[in-house]
């Protein structure tokens, strides 16, 4: 999923990746192989023709991540805080020759509050990736 001819497909992998009540349970960042991933509790998919999940579960992964290849940059703000909640994908964007992604991680305290997180990720690429899959990238 390379640039801006697919940036449609890529919106469309987007929109079949289900996290509305999942969680992040980390991320990490691979500088020389430049891949970004965000460990999630679990991933489903969506597959039905109303763009809706529909409690679908076939696909689902468990300890799955999000996982983000040729990256250019990874930007938090604001800086600091410590992801443990929800995730949600807010769009992409062509940026010459790279694919610019927003995502908002819900990062909640000792005090209980939940602070939004946005993470811009520049990457070329996206796929989900299975610990029972390992090195399959999952489009």
């Amino acid at each position: 999923m390379k640039n801006e001819t697919n940036i449609s497909i890529v919106e469309k992998f987007l929109k079949s990746i289900y996290l509305g009540d999942r969680a992040c349970k980390g991320y990490s960042l691979h500088s020389w192989m430049k891949e970004f991933r965000i460990q999630i509790d679990e991933i489903s998919r969506i597959r039905g023709l109303d763009g809706q999940w529909n409690y679908y579960n076939d696909e689902n992964i468990v300890n799955g991540s999000l996982t983000f290849s040729g990256v250019k940059s990874v930007k938090f703000d604001p800086p600091g805080l410590m992801p443990n909640d929800y995730i949600e994908i807010l769009g992409v964007q062509s940026e010459a020759g790279y694919l610019r992604f927003r995502l908002e991680l819900g990062c909640v305290g000792d005090d209980a509050l939940t602070t939004a997180m946005t993470v811009e990720v520049v990457a070329s690429e996206v796929y989900l990736e299975s610990p029972s899959l390992p090195g399959v990238e999952i489009r």
